[in-house]
């Protein structure tokens, strides 16, 4: 399995020089759904997400200085992109725990600068085809593998590629059967954490629904990609993915639909809801679970608001004469690795918001919230003109919000700025036709010019 996994990777690398761009795209969602855990040795970069991109960078290289002006040419990315940059080398020059050269390559060219990857790699809305073609066999696989790890109660994927590895939690266990024995068992399918797993079916199902609405792909496609995303968000286990696929759905209704259809929809999935509830013990079961995270003494295992909170207070202890860059990016894991009594009552920081306070402090916090706040407000700007493209954007925003401040980002980070940043390129697609049906209007006034002359202006304007 680890011999096909590999062949897989670099199969993908190499067509990274055959493929068009819409497919290459494909690929990088692909590697970021089936591929998390593949490592290949021998292989300076070695993890198949890093290895995937930097052939996507060498495969665009004469194209580099052209990519960079048209990103030039979009003030707003530039700006989230120095942004983010200044962020992540101020946490690392302030932190003794981690290096320079390791947080460029890990959390910003093969992370964060995803976003422009992705911008680069698309061309329209048309481009999504490939990407839910893609994207619907990833999660046919993840379904299967979902499925045995359901029956085994052990995630054999996981295990034949990190064999020799074990859990920095449970100590002797290996990666793919740390929910083994747990009392509440979470299907990891193809991930090293099954919230990562739950959390990448919750974005590709926002994806297919909204390649479902705008017709890029057929209903019966699409119910099988839904029947596969609720397996892995149901089957992971975790709330927060299921209160964020609730929130992301109900973003993309309100912003794409019209408000009567809303009500409708809304009353039918109230009707539904309750029914269910009422009927089916496994869903009465599974909104108890989603109830007790506010109650205090919960019945139900995991995480609670009460728990948070004790989290909470542990952090305001730790960052104490430090609150405006903590205590270093780097720290939580360094000192778990060291002495994990030492940061006991932390236990896992299950909250984006707590690890910043604690690592990076309030400056840290505050660029993280600046950081997707631009990018909020970049889509309600569009939204008018661009509802359903500024939606699905808004929609995956607020799952990663959602997850990010309820759990940690864990994994979450560089599949949303893939998709952010196709959802970027599309909407600029959209706001070149006008201005390109302009130009060829005016074009077409100066009888002067001659056809020569005229298809020379549209090739300008084309390759802005």
């Amino acid at each position: 399995m680890k011999i096909i996994a590999i062949i897989v990777t670099l199969m993908c690398c190499g067509l990274m020089f055959y493929v068009k761009r819409e497919w290459k795209a494909a690929m990088l969602v692909m590697g970021a759904m089936t591929l998390t855990v593949v490592n290949v040795p021998g292989i300076p970069l070695h993890k198949a997400n890093f290895l995937l991109q930097a052939t996507f960078l060498l495969s665009e290289w004469n194209q580099l200085k052209q990519h960079a002006k048209k990103l030039w040419r979009m003030p707003y990315l530039v700006g989230l992109l120095l942004l983010v940059s200044f962020s992540e080398l101020l946490a690392t020059l302030t932190s003794q725990y981690v290096g320079i050269a390791e947080t460029i390559k890990s959390e910003l060219l093969f992370k964060y600068f995803a976003l422009a990857y992705a911008f680069w790699a698309v061309r329209n809305e048309k481009s999504l085809k490939p990407i839910l073609q893609v994207s619907l066999y990833c999660l046919i696989v993840l379904t299967v593998f979902g499925v045995l790890n359901y029956i085994d109660k052990s995630a054999m994927f996981v295990n034949a590629l990190t064999e020799g590895k074990t859990s920095a939690v449970y100590e002797g266990v290996a990666l793919g059967d740390i929910y083994t024995e747990s009392a509440r068992f979470r299907v990891q399918s193809m991930f090293n954490y099954a919230f990562d797993y739950g959390y990448m079916c919750a974005a590709i199902l926002i994806l297919h629904l909204h390649g479902w609405y705008r017709n890029l792909e057929s209903k019966r496609v699409f119910i099988i990609a839904l029947i596969c995303c609720f397996f892995g968000i149901i089957m992971c286990g975790c709330r927060i993915v299921w209160v964020g696929t609730i929130f992301s759905i109900f973003c993309y209704s309100m912003w794409v639909f019209q408000l009567n259809r809303n009500v409708l929809y809304g009353m039918i999935a109230v009707i539904i809801m309750i029914m269910s509830y009422l009927t089916i013990p496994a869903v009465e079961d599974k909104v108890n679970k989603v109830t007790d995270v506010f109650v205090e003494d919960s019945e139900t295992k995991g995480s609670s608001i009460s728990l948070r909170m004790s989290q909470y207070a542990y952090v305001l202890m730790y960052v104490e004469g430090h609150e405006w860059l903590g205590l270093g990016k780097g720290y939580w894991a360094y000192s778990y690795a060291k002495d994990r009594r030492s940061v006991e009552g932390i236990l896992g920081i299950e909250s984006v918001i707590l690890a910043y306070l604690l690592e990076r402090g309030i400056i840290g916090l505050i660029f993280w919230a600046i950081f997707y706040t631009y990018i909020f407000f970049h889509f309600w700007e569009n939204r008018k003109k661009r509802k359903t493209l500024t939606g699905l954007g808004a929609s995956i925003l607020t799952l990663y919000l959602v997850f990010s401040i309820g759990t940690g980002e864990l994994g979450s980070v560089y599949p949303t700025m893939l998709l952010l940043g196709m959802v970027m390129k599309m909407i600029e697609s959209k706001k070149r036709r006008p201005m390109l049906y302009a130009v060829l209007l005016r074009i077409m006034k100066r009888k002067k010019l001659t056809r020569r002359q005229q298809l020379i202006v549209i090739l300008k304007v084309i390759s802005r």
